[in-house]
């Protein structure tokens, strides 16, 4: 295997930098969008380069912090909701 070959597979089985994460966590729809479930300008610009360069588990892992940044907030609003319900 050549050293092109190894960077090739190394950057294809890298994972998400923690800023990388970040994004896909705390910002995981676009909230201001009419399509309130759809990806960010941000992340949908980095799936797609996920999806161009072949970072199968930057794309699952992005995926899976979508969906626990979502959880997250869901989790926040309820709680809010749980201790104004306490105190009417």
């Amino acid at each position: 295997m050549n050293l092109e070959q190894q960077n090739s597979d190394k950057r294809k089985n890298a994972q998400l930098t923690n800023a990388e994460a970040a994004g896909f966590f705390f910002i995981p729809i676009g909230f201001a969008k009419w399509g309130q479930w759809e990806n960010t300008d941000f992340n949908k610009t980095e799936m797609e380069r996920f999806e161009l360069y072949g970072f199968e588990r930057k794309i699952r892992q992005a995926k899976h912090m979508r969906i626990c940044g979502s959880l997250f907030y869901i989790s926040i609003v309820i709680i809010i909701l749980y201790y104004i319900g306490q105190n009417t």
